[in-house]
């Protein structure tokens, strides 16, 4: 069996074999070494695993794509370090999603593996998405087709409603916790913040989740169900036609927050279909007992609107449609002939 990893004060260069001084440097942190000049990294382990790049940065520790020593396949690893800011309450929110995560057994939820912890700090390993997050496609395409949107929300509500039915409230859903297979399946991720009966409440003081997504209930002290994640997902699907969140927040306070989500979302014309800007005016209507009460009910909602979308096309692309439509522009212009002769 390896013995855990502990971080030295210092490492080799791995291309001149000079020591270089890692106290203080963060994991994977890229460094240039003063005898050869290369830049390398240093800092590349973790536990028993070797880190190979950064997936991504949470509020409660850096992702890393990485391999445990003897295994044939890489993982995501969630790496908090003592010594860290916040750490012993970013420790709870670890805890809290590797036993939330738990309770879920979906293919639409990203599978966690392993919680370790040791005196280098705490390591949660999970399923790798090769295909990155839906915050990460919104940054690269700007926006989304209608139809690619509305079947990514229904495959993460699959994930959803499956949690929701075992007494599970996600709490944290938006972009970057909707996470995608190299063939670009959504998956729910990041259960950090989520309740339920058997999983310890994660304690709070200032809010927690992402301000552009949260359901406007929460930012009243509202503890969170099933009808606020739906609020939360429409915020997610808003986002991924339009390019931006529903509302815009950045360093709003608390109070800011509750009036502005206290009037409706402003949804541009330009967003969809009329049947999708209504789905996402009920899925973000400020009254909750106005919205989608669950997850059932709105996988039935936007069905529909993926299958009226879907009767416009096929009528669109009928053959003879657009020679009929001709034939009935000639006809009105003949009539205005006639008329005018």
């Amino acid at each position: 069996m390896s013995q855990p990893h502990h971080t030295p004060g210092a490492e080799p260069c791995p291309d001149c074999g000079v020591m270089l001084e890692v106290d203080g440097t963060l994991l994977f942190s890229k460094v240039r070494c003063p005898n050869c000049r290369a830049e390398v990294t240093v800092r590349d382990r973790s536990g028993d695993y070797l880190l190979t790049g950064v997936l991504g940065h949470g509020g409660n520790g850096r992702v890393f794509r990485a391999r445990r020593g003897g295994a044939s396949h890489d993982v995501a690893l969630k790496v908090l370090e003592k010594g860290a800011n916040d750490y012993e309450e970013q420790l709870v929110i670890l805890r809290n999603e590797a036993a939330a995560a738990g309770l879920v057994d979906h293919p639409r939820v990203v599978r966690m593996l392993s919680l370790e912890e040791d005196g280098e700090g705490a390591r949660l390993s999970m399923e790798l998405m090769e295909g990155g997050s839906l915050h990460d496609l919104i940054a690269e395409k700007g926006s989304l087709s209608e139809e690619h949107a509305l079947h990514l929300m229904l495959e993460v509500l699959k994930g959803l409603s499956h949690a929701h039915a075992k007494g599970l409230v996600h709490r944290d859903l938006k972009p970057a916790n909707i996470l995608l297979t190299a063939e670009g399946d959504a998956k729910l991720g990041d259960f950090g913040l989520a309740l339920s009966v058997r999983s310890k409440p994660v304690a709070q003081d200032h809010l927690l989740a992402t301000p552009d997504y949260v359901a406007p209930e929460i930012l009243a002290a509202f503890r969170g169900d099933a009808v606020s994640d739906l609020y939360s997902l429409g915020g997610c699907l808003f986002h991924a036609l339009s390019g931006k969140p529903p509302y815009s927040t950045e360093g709003l306070s608390i109070l800011e927050l509750r009036e502005l989500k206290s009037r409706p979302v402003q949804i541009p014309q330009s967003v969809g279909s009329t049947a999708t800007r209504a789905l996402l005016a009920r899925s973000l209507d400020p009254d909750p007992a106005r919205r989608f009460r669950s997850g059932p009910e709105l996988e039935a909602a936007l069905l529909e609107v993926l299958e009226q979308d879907s009767r416009k096309k096929a009528s669109v692309n009928r053959p003879g449609f657009f020679a009929s439509l001709f034939s009935g522009v000639l006809d009105r212009g003949s009539g205005r002939r006639r008329r005018n002769s």
